[in-house]
């Protein structure tokens, strides 16, 4: 050993060649344990000889190679794992691209369309409370008081719209709407 490491010191490729050889199985073996990956464990063990062949001058007791070889190994390791897992950080999430279609767009304003038809059929009592409250997006105690009655009075003039409003869009409720349960209404003005 003591030799073969003599020979590396003096850069001599046959010698190196040999090194790896007898330690790459134990190297790579070790560096998967420690990475979980087998790739990672290949460019660990990779740049592990590249810098034990840089710092063998250090290696003060050539009996104590593997020992010595192993902790340049998990220092590898360990590098790897942290730059990836910085670069995974640094990298944006991808965002699906949420944006309707030209279909749904064109459905969406279709559906629009027929709720706003829909709503101006109202009578005109819960027709203004709705349309203040969906369209407007104003509060009830506000519409209460630009229409001169009591909030409770408005909350029901709502819930009359939405009662009215369900049965009138029945036909219009998507096709995927659970069956076991009564359709939920939206209203997207």
């Amino acid at each position: 050993m003591n030799e073969l490491l003599a020979q590396c010191r003096k850069h001599d490729e046959a010698a190196i060649a040999t090194l790896v050889r007898r330690y790459r199985a134990k190297a790579v073996d070790l560096a998967g344990a420690i990475a979980k990956d087998d790739h990672l464990a290949e460019d660990a063990v990779q740049e592990a000889f590249v810098s034990a062949l840089a710092r063998l001058d250090t290696l003060r007791d050539d009996s104590a190679f593997w020992g010595w070889f192993r902790q340049i190994i998990r220092t590898e390791c360990v590098r790897i794992l942290r730059k990836r897992k910085e670069q995974v950080r640094a990298e944006p999430p991808e965002v699906a691209d949420r944006s309707p279609s030209p279909r749904e767009h064109a459905h969406r304003q279709d559906l629009r369309q027929i709720v706003r038809t829909a709503v101006a059929s109202l009578p005109e009592v819960t027709r203004r409370a709705a349309e203040m409250f969906y369209l407007e997006e104003r509060q009830c105690i506000e519409i209460g008081e630009s229409l001169g009655v009591p909030e409770g009075t408005v909350k029901r003039r709502l819930y009359d719209a939405r009662s009215q409003l369900q049965h009138m869009l029945l036909g219009y409720v998507p096709e995927t709407a659970p069956v076991d349960r009564p359709p939920e209404i939206t209203f997207p003005l």
